[in-house]
């Protein structure tokens, strides 16, 4: 007698609305099999699993338990359909199957075989299913559509709103969804918007307080920094929709209006230079530069007619100019130099990457750590959905009853896997960081000239409090208290008066100076390095 597999699928639309069974279709395929002379030598089963993925645990064991396993001479299916709903991933199996010398048996299409008609068949089959689930694809967009047009959001409801299903479809179908608000977060994020149009908070400060006040993030703890962020960008909190490149009033209730959006808006880029668009008018100098006559500061301004831009002492009276104006480009190369003067020494970089090795996995295996607690919260909540969708089969609860639980617990669903994806956001933005780190430990010079401008202000307010020009040169530079507190207690080896650039060779043994590094350097060399 051969053995057999056995296969049953049934995603959670089908389940609810057409009567599929996982227990029916087992059942199925196992007379057939006793009918046959097979015997069952395991049962694979994928319940509320789209065909139109390879992705289902179930298949995946199956068939790695097919290349494997050399006494399995077939699968059972009650129907191809169960295996998948596209042309490719069917052929995909079927291939894998073959190659393994497992034959692919269809309880409820006994025409198909490994005959080169069959082999048609089963691809007419796996087009016609593929079709099928084409049609249910464009039924779905369709409706999202219809209901983007008609003012509803289509899709997860944002931060401090709900969906909630509301009367019934024209025709008497399923209740509409719609969007509501979310009675435990929505004034409290209203309350968000006003603090931050006042202009006296950072979106952090704004986290902060509403956490004092409340607000709670969809896991009981403080709204992160890039939810808050998205959400006084995104227009849908001022009444406007953007979806799939389109864009409408919705019917829901505003939290702001689009003026007050606009001002937000404003705010942000002036306050987040990471996010400003108008970086390329914010000179990098500004800040740094001295004139070494007067010592007022350095300003720039642009010359349309010469189509140039220049640097020049703000004073006006103190003493002429003539002579002092310098083009931008040509100062910023001559600042750009002066970091080449500067170095680390071997056993400082051979520390960074040490530390920041460990950092960096200790931050990984907590990333990691974090999206395993979410993913069982995810099986957890779909372990609910199902039963919930087992007690309506059952008649045990009505169909209103079911409507509200599954509403309930696709949003939380939605959150969650929000969440997960902001997991991955911070895992990438963190590589990015680290990259910045290495190559600064590298090379400073190198580093700073291939650096933005956002990250090259950072450098220079790290490693240089100011540089003085006269003449159009840089007649000194003075590097910040923390090189010349270095440089006192002889951590730092260079010459004392800071002019033509002798090489800077920066070494710690405190390496506690780290923690006054600032920004993106700082938040992350401070944290992964301590004496």
């Amino acid at each position: 007698m051969a053995n057999c597999f056995i296969y049953c699928r049934v995603s959670t639309e089908e389940q609810a609305d057409k009567g599929y069974s996982l227990d029916a279709q087992e059942k199925l395929c196992r007379d057939f099999a006793a009918r046959s002379g097979l015997r069952v030598a395991d049962v694979f089963r994928d319940e509320g699993k789209s065909g139109t993925t390879l992705e289902r645990p179930a298949l995946t064991e199956l068939l790695s338990r097919c290349t494997k396993d050399g006494d399995i001479k077939a699968v059972v299916v009650q129907e191809t359909d169960r295996l998948a709903r596209n042309t490719k991933d069917h052929l995909t199996i079927r291939a894998i199957l073959q190659k393994a010398e497992v034959n692919l048996i269809s309880v409820a299409q006994p025409m198909l075989d490994d005959s080169p008609e069959g082999n048609l068949i089963d691809t007419i089959l796996a087009s016609v299913n593929q079709f099928q689930s084409d049609i249910n694809s464009r039924k779905t967009k369709r409706g999202m559509r219809e209901k983007f047009e008609q003012g509803w959001w289509p899709a997860p409801a944002p931060f401090g709103y709900l969906n909630v299903k509301k009367g019934a479809a024209t025709g008497g179908g399923r209740p509409v969804a719609v969007i509501a608000k979310d009675s435990d977060r929505y004034e409290l994020l209203r309350q968000g918007f006003e603090l931050y149009l006042t202009g006296k908070h950072s979106v952090d400060d704004v986290a902060d307080i509403l956490y004092q006040r409340g607000l709670r993030s969809k896991t009981g703890r403080k709204v992160p920094h890039s939810v808050m962020y998205g959400t006084f960008r995104n227009p849908f909190y001022a009444g406007i929709m953007r979806w799939n490149g389109q864009e409408r009033p919705g019917r829901h209730k505003a939290m702001i209006t689009p003026e007050e959006h606009k001002r937000v808006l404003e705010i942000m880029d002036r306050n987040n230079r990471y996010a400003c668009r108008r970086r390329r008018h914010d000179f990098l100098l500004r800040g740094f530069v001295f004139c070494n006559i007067c010592g007022q500061r350095y300003t720039a301004e642009v010359h349309p007619a010469k189509q140039k831009q220049y640097y020049h002492c703000a004073a006006m009276r103190a003493h002429s100019n003539r002579g002092q104006n310098i083009e931008v480009p040509r100062l910023e190369r001559a600042v750009e130099e002066r970091f080449k003067s500067i170095q680390f020494s071997d056993g400082f970089v051979t520390l960074i990457l040490k530390r920041l090795r460990v950092m960096y996995l200790d931050q990984r295996q907590s990333i990691a750590s974090e999206k395993q607690i979410l993913q069982n919260q995810i099986n957890a909540l779909e372990a609910k959905r199902d039963r919930a969708e087992e007690k309506l089969l059952d008649g045990v609860i009505g169909d209103d009853e079911f409507v509200r639980l599954r509403a309930k617990f696709n949003d939380a669903l939605a959150g969650l896997r929000t969440q997960m994806d902001e997991l991955d956001e911070v895992k990438e933005s963190d590589l990015d960081v680290v990259q910045d780190v290495l190559r600064l430990s590298r090379s400073i010079y190198r580093a700073y000239r291939a650096a933005p401008p956002e990250l090259k202000h950072h450098y220079l307010g790290l490693f240089w409090d100011r540089f003085m020009v006269q003449d159009r040169k840089i007649v000194k530079a003075i590097p910040t208290e923390l090189i010349r507190v270095l440089q006192r207690e002889k951590q730092v080896i260079a010459k004392s008066d800071w002019l033509p650039s002798p090489t800077l060779i920066i070494t710690f043994r405190n390496v506690d100076y780290l923690k006054r590094l600032r920004a993106r350097l700082g938040d992350i060399a401070a944290s992964g390095v301590t004496a």
